[in-house]
C-alpha cells in the first residue's frame, strides 16, 4: 500500500508548501504555521513510506 501512496504523498506536500509559501506572501503568518506544521507530518508520512517499501523489498 505505501509504494502506491509515495506519489501522492508528494503532491499533497507540494501543494501544502505552495499555500503556505502563498500565506508567508500575503502575511497571513498562523495559516503558514498551520501548513508548516501539515507539511512536517507529510514528510514524515513520506519518509515512512519509503521505509516500509524498503522493508518489503527485503522480503
Amino acid at each position: 500500500m505505501a509504494q502506491r501512496m509515495i506519489p501522492v504523498i508528494w503532491i499533497r506536500l507540494l501543494v501544502i508548501l505552495g499555500f503556505g509559501a502563498f500565506m508567508v506572501y500575503e502575511g497571513m503568518w498562523a495559516l503558514a504555521a498551520i501548513a508548516a506544521v501539515l507539511a512536517i507530518l507529510s514528510a514524515a508520512q513520506l519518509v515512512n513510506a519509503y521505509r516500509q517499501r524498503a522493508g518489503d523489498r527485503g522480503k
